[in-house]
C-alpha cells in the first residue's frame, strides 16, 4: 500500500530512473479513496500508460540503401574449414601480409547438420562444426586482393567453404611504440617491403 501512496500534486512515474519513458498524462490518474477517514497524505494512483508510447527510443538506421562506411583501413574475417588454414596463411604470406590472428571457433551455417569431409573422410556432429576464424587488418587497397588470396585457398567448391566479413577499422595503434595509422600497420617484411623490391609488372 505505501509504493502507491503519493502527495498531492507530485507524481512519481513507476520508471522514473528510465529517461526513454515517455510523459504520464496528468488525465490518467485516478484517485480511489480507500475509507472514510480520508487525508490528503493517503492517496491510491494508478498510472496508464499512453496506448501508442514507445518503451524505447527509436533509432533510425542509414537512410541510403547504398550506404558503404569507409575508412582508410579494413578487417577481412575469414570463418574457413581447419584444413585449409596453411594454404589461405601461405598465400598471404607470399603477397606480404605479415599480421594474422587465428583462432578455433565452432558454429554452423547453411552447412548445419550435414556430414563434413576432409581428407576424403566424412565425419558428422549434432551440434556444431569447428572452423577457423581469420582475422587480418589491411590497408583499402590491398583489401580485394587479400579476399582472393583467401577465396583461392580455401575454395573447395562444396558447403562449408565458410565466410568472409569485412568491418571498416577507424584506426590502429600499435602498443609498443604509440605509432597510429599506417605506420602502425606497416609490418618489417610485409607487402610495402616486398613491392619495392619486386621489379614493375
Amino acid at each position: 500500500m505505501a509504493s502507491s501512496m503519493a502527495k498531492p500534486g507530485f507524481l512519481t512515474p513507476l520508471y522514473s530512473g528510465l529517461k526513454e519513458f515517455p510523459p504520464i498524462r496528468p488525465t490518467s490518474i485516478t484517485p480511489k479513496f480507500n475509507d472514510s477517514h480520508f487525508s490528503p497524505s493517503q492517496l491510491s494512483v494508478t498510472v496508464k500508460r499512453a496506448k501508442n508510447a514507445s518503451l524505447l527510443p527509436i533509432i533510425s538506421a542509414q537512410s541510403s540503401p547504398d550506404y558503404i562506411p569507409d575508412a582508410k583501413f579494413y578487417k577481412v574475417e575469414a570463418i574457413l574449414r581447419p584444413w585449409r588454414i596453411p594454404l589461405v596463411s601461405s598465400a598471404l604470406l607470399k603477397m606480404g601480409i605479415r599480421g594474422v590472428t587465428v583462432s578455433d571457433v565452432r558454429g554452423f551455417g547453411a552447412q548445419g547438420g550435414l556430414r563434413e569431409r576432409q581428407a576424403g573422410s566424412e565425419f558428422y556432429e549434432d551440434k556444431f562444426l569447428a572452423k577457423v576464424k581469420m582475422e587480418i587488418v589491411v590497408s583499402k587497397d590491398q583489401v580485394e586482393a587479400v579476399i582472393d588470396k583467401i577465396i583461392e585457398g580455401a575454395r573447395t567448391g562444396e558447403i562449408g567453404d565458410g565466410k568472409i566479413f569485412l568491418l571498416p577499422v577507424t584506426d590502429i595503434i600499435r602498443v609498443r611504440t604509440g605509432e597510429r595509422g599506417e605506420m602502425a600497420e606497416r609490418m618489417m617484411g610485409g607487402q610495402a617491403d616486398v613491392s619495392s623490391v619486386l621489379p614493375p609488372a
